[in-house]
């Protein structure tokens, strides 16, 4: 007892001291720094100890400022200059927070055993391996590393979902809160209609990034059509119908052809996945029949001018050449391009941000990471779909059925989104797209205890 007594005194001498002398040292600070400066550090040491002392309030904000938080830099749509977003930097708060509760708790682990970590971890060593390389050769400055640090982020998300996250009913209510900030999205996209053009997500600057709010759509309608089909009650099939409509609705909005073309691999998953497949063909059908009818005529004509040449514009494939507007024949000159200059570095490529902008993320990850971080990217891909399938046929509840089909569908959807745009180093769709991975694995890994202690209980 005297033994716990005098160790609870050291602690809270140590404690008290520490305090003490923090409180010196902002004392000192404030006097001699900007008003502003002085307030944002404030509330950053403020928001790192409310992070260590009740992590899960960290990973509320989150969700929220994945799509509804403001931007502070200037970048441009060809991937010019560097933005730091609030979402970043509560990611840096909760990283250090753990990393401090980790250290003091040898039980907790910072980045915890998951069935993705061989595909992350490799991929994240030959990024950095790349870059690095590419900087000793003088192709990379600093704003490359930062774009590296950008791309570790995402996978910061991933494990701080499945590090916080305990229980099916926080995984509940994480994914609730998840779908309310996508309607909050998608109602502001729909907003942007009367305007006339294509909508865009909040805070993108002035030109926007509709094929950003495109991918960000497809992913969470998806994981929506996946609960509700698997879902017994009414009450959410309703608000999930509601959402989904007007997710549907914006996402058309944004007339991105790389979203439009995921829609179909989407629809697919869920004919070949779910148990009803009439509804489903159903609906397809009355889409096929009144679709012409309602269609606003802008979106088939950003459809069908794809393949409409435009004057000054040329593109040839195989000698042959191609009917295509604009913005397509550059992205397919720009690709041939790829593949020519890919030859220079061909085995770890130019690093990251060490080649210029290319929208496309199959040739920007060959020329960026060579046929190395290539084969490593894919690797990390098919970890991701082989264990959303696995998860899907052990789930042992509706809910984990439903996320899991559904984000299996979405994660097809991206695949076929990438072929037009970065995906999957856009952080407005992969900070989404991690943090529902990171239930997943948080549901699997419970569904898996759970089968184990069955099994281990006598007959």
């Amino acid at each position: 007892m005297v033994s716990g007594t005098r160790s609870l005194d050291v602690k809270f001498i140590a404690i008290l001291v520490i305090v003490i002398l923090l409180s010196i040292i902002a004392g000192f600070g404030i006097t001699n720094v900007p008003p502003k400066l002085a307030f944002a550090v404030t509330i950053a040491i403020s928001g790192a100890i409310i992070c260590f002392v009740w992590p899960p309030i960290s990973l509320y904000l989150l969700i929220f400022s994945m799509l509804l938080s403001p931007e502070f830099g200037d970048r441009g749509t060809q991937g010019g200059g560097v933005t730091i977003r609030l979402d970043d930097l509560i990611l840096v708060l909760v990283s250090f927070s753990w990393l401090a509760k980790s250290s003091l708790n040898k039980d907790l682990g910072l980045f915890p055993k998951t069935p993705l970590n061989r595909g992350i971890t490799a991929y994240v060593m030959i990024c950095l391996f790349s870059t690095v390389l590419g900087g000793l050769f003088g192709k990379i400055n600093l704003v490359g590393f930062m774009f590296v640090l950008k791309y570790f982020e995402y996978f910061m998300v991933f494990y701080m979902a499945v590090n916080f996250i305990n229980t099916r009913k926080q995984a509940r209510l994480f994914f609730i809160l998840l779908l309310i900030t996508s309607a909050i999205v998608a109602l502001y996209a729909l907003s942007q209609l009367p305007l006339g053009g294509r909508v865009s997500t909040p805070f993108e600057g002035k030109e926007g990034e509709p094929g950003t709010l495109g991918g960000y759509l497809l992913l969470l309608m998806s994981v929506s059509i996946g609960v509700l089909l698997t879902s017994e009650s009414r009450r959410v099939k309703l608000l999930l119908t509601g959402l989904i409509v007007i997710s549907f609705v914006a996402l058309m909005a944004t007339q991105s052809r790389a979203t439009w073309m995921g829609l179909p691999v989407i629809y697919i998953c869920f004919l070949a996945m779910s148990k009803k497949r009439l509804m489903l063909l159903g609906i397809l059908l009355v889409i096929i029949v009144i679709g012409p009818f309602i269609m606003p005529k802008e979106y088939a004509e950003r459809y069908t001018g794809t393949f409409k040449r435009e004057k000054g514009y040329k593109a040839t494939v195989g000698g042959k050449a191609m009917a295509l507007d604009s913005s397509a024949t550059e992205r397919v000159l720009s690709w041939q391009g790829t593949l020519k200059d890919f030859k220079n570095h061909p085995i770890f490529g130019y690093g990251i941000n060490g080649y210029w902008f290319i929208d496309g993320q199959y040739f920007r990850t060959l020329v960026e990471l060579g046929l190395v971080g290539m084969s490593i990217f894919i690797f990390m891909l098919y970890q991701i779909g082989r264990f959303l399938l696995v998860a899907h046929r052990t789930a042992s509840d509706n809910f984990s059925k439903g996320l899991t089909m559904g984000l299996f569908a979405g994660f097809l959807g991206l695949l076929v989104h990438c072929m037009g745009s970065n995906t999957f180093i856009v952080v407005r769709i992969m900070e989404p797209f991690w943090f529902l991975m990171g239930i997943a694995v948080v549901l699997y890994q419970i569904d898996k205890k759970e089968s184990e202690v069955l099994q281990s209980k006598p007959n």
